[in-house]
């Protein structure tokens, strides 16, 4: 059976907390799933190193891969939305525009708060590319290299 792109939506969502998504997901809910699909599939050629083909079909009523992924496959791709949707936070116009200071709302400077973001987005990259080292490692004899 194959894996539907829901299981990987319902995986990044238990990392991901953005209430605009919330809020789209209540509105909107096919907008809410096509959002989610267009990150999956920008993650999906970042793990090149699969060992499962990660084609998929976005024209069946539920978006699908077409071969079943194990777990860690699936968490893996999950990692990769998780970043690729943090990236588009950080990436946000907002995020470099000066805010209106008074008593009560006070900003960190944009500059280092940029910068913690950044740092955290180079954590999640690492993250997600250890655990695609992780998981070559535990399926070394399918790499051809070592099958001589």
């Amino acid at each position: 059976m194959a894996t539907s792109f829901e299981v990987v939506y319902d995986r990044a969502l238990t990392t991901i907390v953005d209430y605009k998504l919330d809020a789209l997901a209540q509105s909107d809910y096919n907008n809410f799933l096509l959002y989610l699909q267009g990150i999956l599939v920008r993650a999906i050629p970042d793990f090149n190193e699969c060992f499962t083909d990660l084609s998929y079909d976005v024209t069946l009523e539920t978006p699908s891969f077409t071969n079943n992924l194990s777990n860690k496959e699936i968490n893996i791709l999950a990692e990769i939305m998780v970043y690729d949707w943090f990236s588009g936070k950080i990436n946000d116009v907002t995020q470099f525009q000066g805010h209106l200071n008074n008593k009560e709302f006070k900003v960190h400077s944009e500059a280092q708060n940029l910068k913690e973001k950044s740092e955290y987005l180079d954590r999640l990259r690492e993250k997600y590319r250890q655990d695609i080292t992780d998981y070559q490692l535990i399926n070394i004899s399918n790499i051809s290299y070592f099958n001589v």
